[in-house]
């Protein structure tokens, strides 16, 4: 299952982070790496933007960003 398919309010683990380069190391300097609990809070209007909490710390990604993420629900 990917990030972006989650619902509000829901739990994941994360299982693998398909990024190359610049988003990888991004993603990874965030905490977004395999095995972080993730939690997604909210969504923006057409969601568009993911807002989710990593380990503590609140990110936004975009939509596109969040298809390259893949989750295991809690």
């Amino acid at each position: 299952m990917k990030l972006s398919e989650l619902k509000k309010q829901e739990e994941a683990i994360v299982k693998k982070v398909n990024a190359t380069g610049d988003l990888k190391q991004r993603l990874a300097s965030f905490g977004l790496l395999k095995g972080a609990n993730i939690k997604v809070i909210d969504f923006a209007l057409g969601k568009s933007t993911i807002e989710i909490m990593v380990d503590g710390t609140l990110l936004a990604l975009r939509k596109s960003e969040a298809e390259n993420i893949e989750v295991e629900p809690k």
